[in-house]
């Protein structure tokens, strides 16, 4: 069996992922761009360590990257790790999909990851909402074609924006609040957050189905995806590996 790492190095965190089987073992870090080789190394060497993983059972790996100085320290630490240079999602990596933009390159290759997972799960037209630092939307045709999509602010962006320049309002935990009506300030900003944008996604997706024609399958991935999909009231499927899984496809598309 093809035993692979799979790295997801965002703005805010650095996801590692390890397949077991038909499961992810992921492993999560906050992405900090003054890590030198040497200390992503260590990192590894301890936490694979502390689960009994051995870097004879590796094949290989693969990395997306949306934090360019991290990238490079972060493919070095993997190619001593398992003595083989890892795949860095990117121009010249294979995908199956037909990316239909201004300018590919500009597309950020946890999106492609994502768009490809998403095909791969719908294997018709889908749309894919990931609820990250941004909350991005990707369209896939059913003739594998990436269309493109929408990025906006994500929900823990707009907390610390709301937070950070209002002398009254204070954090709050991001949980569901049971109604839209806040009786409080602590609820009416879980509301505002929370709701508001689970209804920024509906109507994002009432308007790519608009002026797509077409009927898609939506995915919901990302950190608040599980929270957030209670909230939508349109069918969705939440897939909170689906970056990992684009990764391993990607993988294997290029091996």
């Amino acid at each position: 069996m093809t035993k692979i790492i799979a790295a997801d190095i965002g703005n805010t965190e650095t996801t590692i992922g390890i397949k077991h089987h038909s499961n992810w073992t992921s492993y999560r870090f906050t992405t900090r761009d003054s890590y030198t080789p040497d200390e992503l190394l260590a990192l590894f060497n301890s936490t694979f360590q502390l689960n009994n993983e051995t870097i004879r059972e590796f094949n290989g790996s693969i990395v997306c990257s949306v934090v360019p100085q991290l990238t490079n320290n972060l493919t070095q630490a993997l190619s001593t790790f398992i003595e083989k240079d890892p795949i860095v999602v990117g121009p010249g990596v294979k995908t199956g999909l037909k990316v239909n933009i201004d300018n590919p390159k500009e597309l950020g290759p946890d999106r492609i990851a994502n768009a490809v997972a998403g095909f791969e799960i719908a294997n018709t037209d889908v749309i894919i909402v990931d609820l990250g630092t941004a909350t991005t939307f990707d369209v896939v045709t059913k003739n594998k074609e990436y269309l493109g999509g929408a990025i906006a602010p994500g929900i823990k962006i707009s907390l610390d924006a709301l937070t950070s320049r209002t002398a009254s309002l204070k954090s709050v935990e991001l949980n569901l609040p049971t109604k839209v009506i806040g009786k409080n300030t602590y609820e009416a900003i879980q509301s505002g957050l929370l709701i508001g944008h689970a209804s920024m996604i509906e109507n994002m997706l009432e308007r790519i189905i608009l002026e797509q024609g077409f009927t898609p399958k939506v995915i919901l991935t990302g950190g608040l995806s599980r929270i957030v999909s209670d909230a939508i009231q349109v069918n969705v499927e939440v897939v909170e590996s689906l970056t990992l899984d684009g990764l391993e496809a990607i993988y294997k598309l290029n091996n």
